[in-house]
């Protein structure tokens, strides 16, 4: 894993015949793979997200996108053949559906950026009478934070910014929500969303291309940017609790349609080898 210069130079000195790297890397790889390739080295990406993914795919001989909608963006700029789609694998799903034990609990687990609409599900649940808005995520962007936070304070006790959890502690959020909420206007698959689905969580987000290959039509999707449509979508869901239980079953069925993490590195290896096969 590259982290510093240190192995930065390691992976210019590498033998592998395949070298495979994942976007997170992005900065630190891509000035490496040009001249490895040159060395006859097969590069992959694994292109988790979309930061990063083009700069390296230009450099590599095969992509593994996360989803086709992102597999759609990098085929303007590389060759499809040089593209295999394997989503992302998801948990198995629990026992029992999502219960908010008697509270009417919104959930928006995501990085604090504009890009995410975090502030948008704060403003959309002031309107909510009782709801009570869990944010669970980083924050990279301090100057949007600060954003989130004035806005979370005149929620007062009805917000809780819980920050970065992982593990058995984030499951928990999921299984006390009665809703998730992300209106994000950008992503390459949509990890949040399809961890609400496996939790049966109705979900309430935009209608962007990855999470519309997510969620199967097993959402309130609403128009990228319309505060206000966001806003009433997230408001007659939270009123109406036959339509959360149909959501909530929905969501389940679509996520027994998710691939699981074996499927996910059955598919990388499959990949792989199609590549170590090529002339």
């Amino acid at each position: 894993m590259l982290r510093d210069r240190t192995s930065t130079t390691a992976l210019g000195r590498t033998d592998a015949s395949v070298i495979v790297v994942d976007t997170i890397a992005a900065a630190l790889a891509a000035p490496q793979l040009g001249t490895l390739r040159k060395r006859g080295r097969r590069v992959a990406v694994l292109a988790l997200m979309d930061d990063g993914a083009l700069r390296l795919a230009r450099h590599a001989d095969l992509v593994i996108a996360a989803s086709a909608a992102l597999a759609r963006d990098l085929k303007r700029c590389i060759p499809a053949s040089r593209i295999a789609v394997v989503r992302p694998g998801r948990e198995a799903l629990p026992a029992e559906a999502a219960s908010a034990n008697g509270k009417l609990r919104i959930l928006c687990v995501a990085n604090w950026s504009p890009t995410k609409g975090v502030h948008r599900v704060l403003e959309a649940s002031a309107s909510i009478p009782g709801a009570f808005v869990d944010l669970v995520g980083d924050e990279p962007d301090a100057r949007y934070a600060a954003r989130v936070r004035r806005i979370a304070m005149r929620l007062a006790k009805r917000a809780r910014i819980r920050g970065v959890l992982r593990g058995a502690a984030l499951r928990r959020r999921y299984a006390m929500a009665s809703i998730f909420a992300l209106p994000s206007t950008r992503e390459s698959y949509g990890m949040a969303v399809a961890e609400a689905l496996v939790h049966g969580l109705p979900v309430v987000a935009c209608d962007i291309a990855a999470t519309r290959e997510v969620t199967g039509g097993a959402a309130v999707l609403v128009p990228v940017g319309d505060a206000g449509a966001f806003r009433e979508a997230l408001r007659d869901l939270a009123g109406n609790e036959r339509r959360r239980a149909e959501l909530g079953r929905k969501a389940r069925a679509r996520a027994r349609r998710l691939p699981t993490w074996v499927e996910m590195e059955v598919g990388i290896l499959q990949a792989l080898e199609g590549l170590l096969q090529r002339d």
